[in-house]
């Protein structure tokens, strides 16, 4: 058995899940549970959103120590229930690390939700928000161009940008502007109500929430990152909206 190997797959396991929206307590118990199968005698592990630590003893007495980055990516919940019955397959079979990784990368490779779901979800949100806080017909137009804009817009720059305050900020910014504008141009009516609800498909209530269960569950550090990540979302998104209302003045 090449441990090392075997350290790594459970490493890019953790990571895969992490990527995927796990919570870090559940990937770090999973850790456990796979260095235990394969019979490490020490195994220690540290995970937060942004970091997985493991230093094991192996069970000749060679001590492996390995550390992930983890850069963050688009929750999949699809792919972390598939990954969660990897690890309670890993734990029961205790595959050798080339099958360990292949049946990762299964995992891994399987379809991705079409995009035209991903945009209907986000013109259901962004368009249903609004008419909750009193948009009419006219106005609900302009709300679904602008989520259709949101969701356009973060496919491209998420591929660039993982910094949520200049993240939220650009995308904020051409989207108030485009309301603003249609607005002046008569194609809506209230900007403050469009604005109000196309904003909440960028606010970070997800990741606050998880920070508050981290800090609860005595993760401190993950707590922090999380929270200070919807922390540095939600002022890039008040800079992003209140820029063009300084250049535009007047228009509301």
């Amino acid at each position: 058995m090449d441990y090392t190997k075997v350290l790594k797959g459970i490493l890019d396991l953790g990571e895969a899940m992490i990527n995927s929206g796990a919570e870090v307590g559940r990937v770090e118990d999973s850790l456990y549970r796979l260095c235990d199968a394969y019979g490490f005698t020490r195994r220690n592990c540290w995970v937060i959103s942004s970091n997985i630590q493991a230093t094991v003893e192996t069970p000749n007495g060679e001590t492996l120590t390995q550390i992930r980055h983890v850069p963050g990516g688009e929750m999949n919940f699809d792919r972390l229930d598939y990954l969660n019955n990897l690890s309670r397959f890993i734990c029961k079979n205790k595959p050798d690390a080339p099958e360990l990784q292949a049946k990762l990368q299964e995992v891994m490779n399987r379809p991705e939700q079409p995009r035209w779901q991903h945009y209907m979800a986000g013109v259901m949100g962004g368009a249903g928000f609004a008419v909750f806080f009193n948009t009419n017909f006219m106005d609900t137009v302009v709300a679904v161009l602008a989520s259709l804009i949101i969701v356009a817009l973060g496919e491209v720059l998420g591929k660039y940008e993982h910094n949520p305050l200049i993240f939220n900020a650009i995308i904020a910014f051409v989207v108030e502007t485009f309301i603003i504008l249609a607005v002046t141009f008569g194609l809506g009516d209230h900007v403050n109500y469009i604005t109000i609800g196309v904003v909440m498909l960028l606010i970070s209530g997800i990741g606050f929430t998880n920070g508050i269960r981290d800090l609860l569950h005595r993760d401190t550090l993950s707590g922090i990152v999380n929270i200070w990540n919807s922390v540095l979302g939600a002022t890039g998104i008040a800079l992003g909206i209140a820029l063009p209302i300084l250049i535009l003045k007047g228009v509301l």
